[in-house]
């Protein structure tokens, strides 16, 4: 066989394998928004509004503490190459200590500062034991095993959410039907734990020197995230405090309906993360650029079909979803249609810039846009209600696109001249 045609066989493998990553990526994050609109609709179905608004609080409470303490380490463990020692079970161990330091900081500060409302407690464990799955997707992706790690995760969502059903229609206790979800969480964390075993012979070595590395490396960028995780979050807080937990639990559905629907652009950004690193490396600005170039694109598009299918069978699908008395906040879904789409772009340019190693400004940007936020953020909301929380995701979105496609053509332009 000649080397043009095993080398053409090759690519037309790399090709197919690329398309069959992608959808398996694609389906799995579509399942997921799927199944978390799956139990939120449990939710408003069976319990009170009341409960819906503890629910969004607890995520909007969780999520950003939970962003700190991940640190990012399943982005730093994908970029790192390979070494002739595997020092996956350092990241595990640092996601570990950090995980427990989250959950009891959390857990104690809703007890000593909140009201220690039960569904805010379990919810704050079910997110401890998703961090720590995360970071073992996070050895999977670096091993080229996207399709096995989409289909665990899909496994995983069905099961979460059948048997919150199931419990939720058998015992209409939300804490029980909650706590359902941390249950097959654990299950899960033990099977990906098995898989990675079957991969690799992987050895408890903890070097302190290694592990002050990663940190170095990690922490700033778990800051940016906390510090954008917050952005997002601080409005469903402010709504908390300023309207009460049912308005709240309004603009929880639609946020997390806006949300949902822009999954699309996850597996885009995982399979982004670990390519665009690739060119990066190999120094081929020509499909660094393209890639980033027709993501964009396809989120454009994206962003403007839903905001065409919105205004057409926006009602319809909100009758269905949840009932008529959320119906009178509707209009806030297309605010949030729009900075979901100006955030998903952003996203993928900040996926790009991370592949140019810089690891230290995502904090800087997302202290900037946090700090507007806090600033505008209870005016809006005192004189908009929940369509405030709206207007100030659009300007928080619009100031990190600004400020992260700066430093992206700033970073092309010194590429193209070789610095």
């Amino acid at each position: 066989m000649t080397y043009e045609k095993s080398h053409h066989i090759l690519e037309k493998m790399k090709i197919t394998h690329d398309k069959m990553t992608i959808f398996w990526l694609t389906l799995s994050n579509v399942i997921k928004s799927l199944s978390q609109w799956g139990i939120l609709v449990i939710l408003i179905k069976f319990f009170s509004t009341e409960d819906v608004g503890y629910f969004t609080l607890a995520m909007a409470l969780a999520a950003p503490v939970f962003m700190l303490t991940d640190m990012q380490l399943k982005s730093v463990l994908i970029v790192e190459p390979f070494g002739d020692d595997d020092n996956f079970r350092v990241y595990q161990t640092i996601r570990f200590f950090t995980t427990a330091i989250a959950t009891v900081g959390l857990i104690l500060y809703c007890v000593f500062a909140k009201n220690a409302n039960k569904i805010i407690i379990v919810i704050i464990l079910y997110k401890a034991v998703e961090s720590s799955i995360d970071i073992l997707y996070g050895y999977l992706q670096k091993c080229d095993k996207m399709i096995l790690m989409s289909k665990l995760d899909i496994l995983k969502t069905l099961s979460a959410v059948a048997m919150c059903t199931l419990l939720s229609f058998c015992s209409n206790n939300i804490i029980i039907a909650l706590s359902s979800l941390i249950l097959v969480s654990i299950l899960f964390y033990i099977i990906n734990n098995v898989q990675i075993n079957r991969l690799a012979k992987l050895k408890w070595r903890i070097d302190i020197r290694n592990v002050i590395d990663i940190v170095k490396k990690s922490l700033p960028l778990g800051i940016s995230v906390f510090f954008s995780s917050y952005i997002v979050n601080y409005p469903r807080i402010s709504i908390e405090s300023i309207c009460g937990t049912e308005f709240l639990a309004y603009f929880g559905s639609y946020s997390y309906l806006a949300i949902g629907m822009f999954q699309i652009y996850i597996p885009l950004q995982i399979f982004l993360r670990q390519r665009l690193s690739k060119c990066y490396q190999v120094n081929n600005k020509k499909e660094f650029v393209s890639r980033v170039n027709k993501t964009i694109l396809v989120l454009l598009a994206f962003g403007g079909i839903i905001m065409i299918g919105f205004w057409l069978f926006g009602d319809i699908i909100i009758k269905i979803l949840y009932t008529d008395n959320y119906l009178e906040y509707s209009g806030v879904m297309y605010s949030l249609i729009v900075s979901q789409t100006l955030t998903s772009i952003s996203g993928i340019i900040a996926i790009a810039v991370l592949s140019f190693n810089i690891y230290t400004r995502q904090a800087f940007i997302s202290i900037g846009v946090l700090g507007v936020v806090l600033v505008i953020c209870p005016s809006l909301i005192k004189l908009f209600g929940v369509y405030g929380g709206g207007y100030v995701s659009i300007i928080a979105s619009i100031i990190s696109l600004v400020c992260y496609g700066s430093i992206y053509i700033l970073r092309l332009k010194k590429w193209a001249l070789g610095i």
